[in-house]
């Protein structure tokens, strides 16, 4: 499988060429389970077009080029669809006189990749201000989105930086942020800067705005690392990679050096630079490294996060950081002390969880259940991870060991 990964990396990589001697070494079950591993890792489209320009996609078996031009074409259509849903709300936002930011992916899409069908999207995040929250949400529901949970824009205001999502089955789904980190979270800043800083752009044949350039690298590189701890996979190196190479000489790293410091970020920034910048070529020069570098000896984290991005990312999303923390705990009162941290949350947090109004004079009642509703959820991983699973059990503990140095001197 490692080969396999290096393979992907190095088709992803702009200066590593592919011989057809190389490629010709495959075998025809490796080919299929390198497509798998680019599709999991959603690079698929992307990889195709590295393919062509390297000259490499005719050293493919028929099979597998087919397979990849046919995904490729499933992504344009997918996110052409999107881009007309989106239309529509940007549109309705205009006449409501609501500034909407777009963030990552279909900003990506559209303006950095240059091409609808390179960049494989979930969602299409945007960013609000937010006394905008409930007018933008509203506007959704009147174009046919349903959220996924009842929305209290007061409610999320204190334990999260976006509404539920919001759906309309066989369209899209749009994650509406009014922030990017969370009420709270280590590296809390305060959203009026980025909206500030907002530039003019035209997606989708609508008029918006997008963050700034150093605050759209800003916000990669936190959304990789602080938020999923390096196991999103290795999209986000890749759009770190193009968004470089995109702004070139109009990115100032001074700013990015500076922010990433007096947002507590700095950590986070550097390992997702450098992540980039060795496995896929994004062009980060020396010195940022050197500026955001938090110290020596950084070879082992560099290693942790760069398995955690090959891990299952499935699996790892359900591995919170607590849980990380509690089954990795070595004595029986530090599990206590985790669990019951875990269960007694805040009632803002209970009430945005189950969709409960938050001064519910049954919102107490609801602790019971979250207590069974913890044990449900991880009870089986629990006992894999005693029972000796090894990938569980390294997916736990990189988890554990990268929070840990992120958060560290923070």
């Amino acid at each position: 499988m490692e080969q396999l990964e290096q393979l992907l990396l190095d088709a992803l990589h702009p200066a590593v060429p592919l011989t057809p001697e190389r490629l010709a070494a495959v075998t025809p079950e490796q080919w299929q389970a390198w497509f798998t591993l680019a599709r999991k890792q959603q690079v698929v489209s992307l990889l195709w077009r590295c393919l062509q320009r390297k000259g490499a996609a005719t050293s493919l078996p028929d099979a597998v080029a087919t397979e990849l031009k046919a995904a490729t074409k499933r992504t344009a259509l997918l996110n052409l669809r999107r881009y007309g849903e989106l239309r529509q709300l940007l549109n309705a936002a205009q006449k409501e006189q609501i500034p909407v930011v777009l963030l990552k992916g279909i900003y990506l899409a559209d303006v950095v990749y240059e091409n609808p069908g390179l960049r494989e999207m979930n969602d299409i995040d945007l960013l609000v201000p937010i006394e905008a929250l409930q007018r933008i949400a509203d506007l959704l529901e009147s174009l046919g989105y349903e959220p996924f949970q009842p929305v209290d824009p007061a409610v999320t205001l204190k334990v999260c930086h976006h509404l539920p999502p919001f759906i309309k089955k066989g369209y899209a789904c749009f994650e509406i942020h009014w922030n990017l980190p969370n009420p709270g979270e280590a590296g809390y800043v305060e959203p009026d800067g980025f909206l500030q800083r907002a530039v003019a752009v035209r997606v989708a044949g609508g008029e918006a705005l997008a963050l700034s350039p150093e605050d759209l690298l800003l916000h990669l590189c936190f959304h990789t690392s602080f938020h999923h701890h390096f196991a999103f996979g290795l999209r986000p190196s890749c759009d770190i990679a193009h968004l470089i190479d995109h702004f070139d000489s109009r990115l100032d790293w001074r700013i990015v050096g500076e922010r990433a410091t007096a947002f507590g970020w700095q950590r986070g920034v550097y390992l997702a630079l450098r992540l980039a910048r060795e496995l896929v070529g994004a062009k980060v020069p020396d010195a940022v490294l050197e500026c955001l570098q938090p110290g020596a000896g950084e070879a082992a984290i560099v290693e942790l996060a760069r398995r955690q991005l090959f891990s299952d990312k499935l699996i790892a999303s359900e591995i919170t950081p607590s849980f990380a923390e509690l089954a990795t705990a070595q004595h029986l009162f530090e599990k206590i002390r985790i669990f019951w941290q875990r269960i007694f949350v805040s009632k803002e947090y209970l009430a945005a969880h189950y969709a409960l109004p938050v001064d519910s004079p049954y919102l107490y009642l609801w602790y019971p259940r979250r207590v069974l509703s913890l044990l449900r959820r991880y009870r089986g991983r629990f006992w894999l991870m005693k029972g000796g699973d090894a990938q569980l059990g390294g997916i736990v503990t990189r988890k554990r060991d990268i929070v840990g140095w992120l958060e560290e001197k923070r």
